[in-house]
């Protein structure tokens, strides 16, 4: 991860040539998506619909809010994303098809395989439809890049990057002064009936070992494992964390120290436990770095201190 980050510190780093954002500001344009399909756009897009929240959070950083004529009713932020029609759910079952093509799109921008059948649907219907995926921040700052230069914001893309990834290396360049020895053992719940954690691949995952911490399910090759109670205990985690809608927000010493042998695990003990933003951290967007930068502040409050924006 850190040696892909160096990598895209020095590709977006270089500045572009005017003929270069000449020609990315010019249509018709034709990109590969993140399921490797030709997509064509014909030209620059005015009317945009957002079939996940991540993609709604990106475009209107950068500032093509205006354009976004469509989300779905997970868009939430900005606020001002709230106000714009309604296309269904995030789920691909609950999207309207005919919602979206009321709407008379220019461009949609889709998910990852989930919404692959709708996506592919639209594009039937001669909607040109860019679906993203993203793995980890070297895929979220190509597809900030992707979608600014396909909505003509190629400028407002690479600044920000070039600020997303400079928080970025802040946290990672803190957490590497952290010795070996003093990386605290972090378990994740994302859900309690079953319980179910974050592996390594996870983007969560990903945002413990970025901050400092040991992930105790970074051996387990799902994304999000459902455990046993018995794992955790043996495993024996030195701080706990979770997203505020887990078990409602409820994430308490409380309610972990009457599950059956957890009040022996050091995090119940000495009540190291922290629940935290669940948009930052489980959406793929701009705010990933805020989720970033609360795991860091959560896990190791002394080195997080000023860091940030």
């Amino acid at each position: 991860m850190l040696r892909r980050l160096a990598v895209l510190a020095i590709v977006w780093g270089l500045p572009a040539s005017t003929a270069t954002v000449r020609a990315a500001e010019s249509w018709p344009q034709v990109v590969t998506d993140g399921l490797g399909r030709s997509v064509r756009i014909e030209r620059k897009p005015l009317r945009v619909v957002s079939m996940t929240p991540a993609n709604t959070e990106i475009l209107f950083a950068l500032g093509a809010g205006d354009r976004v004529v469509g989300v779905t009713s997970w868009c939430t932020y900005p606020e001002e994303a709230k106000s714009r029609p309604k296309i269904g759910g995030f789920a691909a079952t609950t999207i309207h098809l005919e919602a979206v093509v009321a709407l008379r799109p220019d461009l949609v921008i889709a998910g990852d395989e989930a919404q692959s059948l709708v996506a592919g649907t639209l594009a039937q219907l001669g909607i040109p439809v860019l679906s993203v995926k993203v793995r980890d921040f070297a895929g979220l700052y190509a597809v900030i890049g992707q979608v600014g230069q396909l909505v003509g914001e190629r400028e407002a893309a690479e600044t920000l990057v070039g600020s997303l990834r400079r928080r970025v290396e802040v946290v990672v360049a803190r957490s590497r002064l952290i010795p070996p020895e003093k990386r605290l053992r972090v378990y994740w719940e994302v859900f309690d009936a079953p319980v179910m954690s974050a592996g390594r691949t996870s983007m969560v995952g990903q945002l413990i070992e970025l901050a400092g911490g040991i992930n105790v399910f970074a051996d387990v090759r799902e994304e999000y494992p459902q455990v046993n109670t018995e794992a955790v205990v043996a495993r024996n985690p030195e701080v706990i964390l979770g997203a505020d809608m887990t078990q409602g927000g409820a994430l308490t010493v409380e309610i972990l120290r009457a599950r059956p042998g957890w009040s022996t695990i050091a995090a119940v003990r000495e009540g190291r436990i922290h629940t935290l933003p669940a948009d930052p951290t489980s959406r793929p967007g701009p705010r990933l770095v805020d989720g970033l930068e609360k795991v860091a502040a959560a896990l190791y409050p002394q080195t997080a201190e000023g860091a940030g924006r």
